[in-house]
């Protein structure tokens, strides 16, 4: 692992960079700032590395940046309607961040906090893994608890980068944690992803409500409609269509049921660029993932001084079904909800190849 200084934030934090390496050319670079993944070179089909993270140059960048690009989110992950969350008959009321309703814990995320390193005692030599650390106090984000969240990144020889979250707090909360990656396998510079194949080990997906995104409490089948991608589909091939569902969010925005049960790492995706020839299968034991087109990036500078613009990058961010703690019942495996001093626990894998 290698360690430099990325940068500083706006009051005076140093910020470090840590890079991962496996003997394939792969590497991972994380900031301790959001932990945030910053750089992913994957090699092509012809084996040359490729950048498919899009993301800034300096700190700055992210301490402004809105679109999240690379952040750890948390402490919870996605929509809540009004910002308004019941525990035990209580009302906790959350800031309304994003059309009435808040969106990845609002502006006091641990996307835009420092990180802790933690020295890492990895024994296996096939891996190599930083491990970040960060607090989220009582009522931050409006949310009951004292929470203590970790997060490990690896990487190993079989070119899986790995998530691993963990967290426990000291009272009765809600913990939904996520990676907040934007890819596009041609390279972050390359543009539009609407040429990506995606393929979703799903058979249904939660429609929104209207253009607040809210879901509502459905699982709609795929069959027959823009959300079916259990067989190859390039996300151009039907992402501007006149769906309703597509146009209250501007494209996919939308979360899918994976196949399987909460709790199971299991194979939730799989994203194929026919440009670089790069392929990268999510695995998971989430109860679903986020599908999102990128609908919103907006113009703006990138790294390097790319142009970056709506469709620039897909994410793909597991977690549980978006606003699940004010329907889905707390003793269910796919709630978000957990008691004091509960061991959250989740991770997710991401597997490169070529072809």
């Amino acid at each position: 692992m290698k360690k430099e200084v990325f940068g500083e934030t706006k009051t005076g934090s140093t910020v470090t960079a840590y890079t991962l390496e496996n003997k394939n050319g792969i590497s991972a670079t994380i900031i301790d700032f959001g932990a945030t993944v910053t750089k992913l070179l994957v090699p092509d089909k012809t084996g040359v590395a490729r950048d498919i993270q899009l993301g800034y140059d300096s700190v700055a960048g992210y301490e402004d940046g809105e679109c999240f690009f690379g952040a750890i989110i948390g402490r919870n992950a996605n929509r809540i309607k009004d910002g308004r969350v019941s525990i035990d008959r209580v009302v906790y009321q959350m800031e309304q961040n994003d059309n009435e309703n808040n969106l990845h814990s609002g502006p006091n995320g641990v996307d835009k906090k420092m990180w802790t390193y933690l020295p890492n005692s990895d024994t296996d030599a096939d891996s190599d893994s930083v491990t970040l650390i960060c607090k989220s106090n009582d009522k931050e984000q409006g949310l009951p608890g004292n929470v203590t969240m970790t997060v490990t990144f690896s990487l190993n020889d079989d070119n899986e980068f790995k998530i691993t979250y963990d967290a426990v707090s000291d009272m009765k909360t809600v913990i939904n944690m996520t990676s907040h990656m934007y890819f596009n396998l041609n390279g972050h510079y390359k543009g539009n992803v609407e040429n990506h194949f995606v393929t979703l080990d799903s058979d249904y997906y939660n429609p929104v409500i209207d253009f607040k995104a809210i879901p509502t409490e459905e699982n709609a089948p795929v069959a027959e409609t823009v959300f079916d991608f259990r067989n190859p589909k390039q996300i151009g091939d039907e992402v501007n269509s006149s769906e309703l569902q597509l146009e209250y969010v501007g494209g996919y925005d939308h979360n899918f049921i994976i196949k399987g049960s909460t709790g199971e790492v299991r194979h939730f995706a799989t994203v194929y660029a026919e440009e670089s020839g790069i392929v990268m299968d999510l695995f998971s034991d989430q109860t679903g993932t986020q599908f999102y087109s990128g609908n919103c990036i907006g113009d703006q500078k990138g790294k390097g001084g790319f142009d970056y613009h709506n469709r620039s990058g897909l994410c793909l961010e597991p977690q549980y079904i978006p606003n699940a703690m004010n329907f889905i019942p707390e003793d269910s495996v796919d709630s978000p909800i957990f008691e004091a001093d509960q061991h959250y626990h989740t991770e997710s894998i991401y597997k490169f190849s070529t072809k």
